[in-house]
């Protein structure tokens, strides 16, 4: 994205969108608009039915103001998580994040199973749409996605193809595509863990390791839409990230130092059980994780860091070694205005979730 001024209409849609209730002159102190300016865009939203009035509030002292309430039911939209690992995702959400519904269908990697099973995945959702308007899809990938919305690299048969355009000719709907670090990030923003941050950095592994970053409720791309591509970062020892943080690396090192194939929920029991092995394999996880968020946190000043992904299965101990490491390399921290480190709230579901949320959040501009 390419910062833009962010209109009246939108600052109110955004703050009813987190209040749920307000009056008109709560609006205008909260978001610095004149009474007027206030009364006119919500006319507008009532009229789109994304607003209703309930009736007299509280008074203060004078005459009781009318309180406005948010209609999170008006609009829905799919998010589709659509990973690496064999399924395609999707939850129907509306306008406050809230999860109507969720299903998963299995693929194939080739182009027209991907679509026929996305296609699929919309059928199944919609069908839970009572009473709102659906607003579009958003799907979430594996891969790098420029500023076009076309995907340009990934493991999957996407690359270059027309994805979003045939499924939204033959959804009927808008259809967006994202980074799946972006879209996560975004509902961790919005809803989740880091709601009340003006500037976001949320860091994952799982297929693979990248990171989402936000800025004022709004994705931070770059240039070309590959910021956040930490995966690809060198460290120390000249190893890349990705290679070295993900957790299916970790399988294949374990296996081949003790023989023994195991999956990642028996990986966990292990490193659960004091297996020497694991537990320091999952501590090294933790080090390179906190490694690459300190250098984007270098780099972006966040006021919040949320750890998602498949590591966050590995429990506290990962975690606080992740945040103790962060912290000690953090200039922010050294000067005593550390950026709050938390978990996602949303888990493996956020994807899904904050692929949704690109289209609810777009609708107002």
């Amino acid at each position: 994205m390419r910062f833009t001024h962010i209109s009246g209409k939108r600052r109110i849609f955004e703050k009813l969108r987190r209040e749920g209730r307000i009056s008109r002159a709560e609006l205008a102190r909260k978001c610095s608009l004149t009474r007027p300016a206030v009364s006119a865009i919500v006319e507008e939203l009532i009229a789109d039915g994304l607003v209703r009035e309930l009736g007299p509030g509280r008074s203060t002292g004078g005459k009781p103001p009318i309180m406005l309430e948010f209609v999170p039911e008006a609009r829905c939209a799919i998010g589709i998580n659509l990973g690496g690992d064999g399924l395609i995702e999707g939850v129907l959400c509306n306008l406050s994040c809230g999860v109507l519904r969720s299903e998963s269908v299995a693929y194939e990697n080739n182009f027209e199973n991907i679509l026929q099973g996305s296609e699929r995945l919309v059928r199944m959702l919609s069908n839970s749409i009572s009473g709102g308007v659906l607003a579009g899809v958003g799907i979430a990938v594996s891969g790098l996605v420029d500023n076009h919305g076309i995907v340009v690299h990934s493991s999957l048969d996407i690359v270059g193809k027309p994805l979003a355009e045939m499924l939204e000719h033959n959804a009927g709907v808008p259809v967006k595509v994202e980074r799946r670090p972006n879209a996560a990030a975004l509902a961790e923003a919005l809803f989740g863990a880091g709601r009340d941050a003006s500037r976001l950095v949320y860091l994952t592994s799982g297929f693979g390791v990248g990171a989402g970053l936000v800025i004022n409720n709004e994705i931070f791309t770059g240039s070309h839409g590959f910021a956040g591509e930490v995966g690809r970062m060198h460290l120390p020892d000249s190893r890349v990230l990705e290679e070295a943080a993900r957790p299916s690396e970790m399988l294949r090192k374990y296996a081949d130092a003790t023989g023994m194939c195991v999956d990642m929920d028996e990986f966990i029991c292990r490193y659960q059980a004091g297996d020497r092995l694991a537990d320091s394999m999952v501590l090294e996880n933790a080090r390179f994780m906190a490694y690459a968020a300190g250098i984007a946190a270098e780099l972006f000043d966040p006021d919040a860091l949320v750890l998602g992904g498949d590591v966050l299965e590995f429990g506290e101990r990962h975690f606080e070694t992740f945040r103790r490491e962060f912290l000690a390399v953090s200039t922010a921290a050294a000067l005593g205005k550390p950026p709050v480190v938390v978990r996602s709230m949303f888990g493996r579901r956020g994807v899904a979730v904050g692929g949704a949320q690109i289209i609810l959040d777009s609708l107002i501009q």
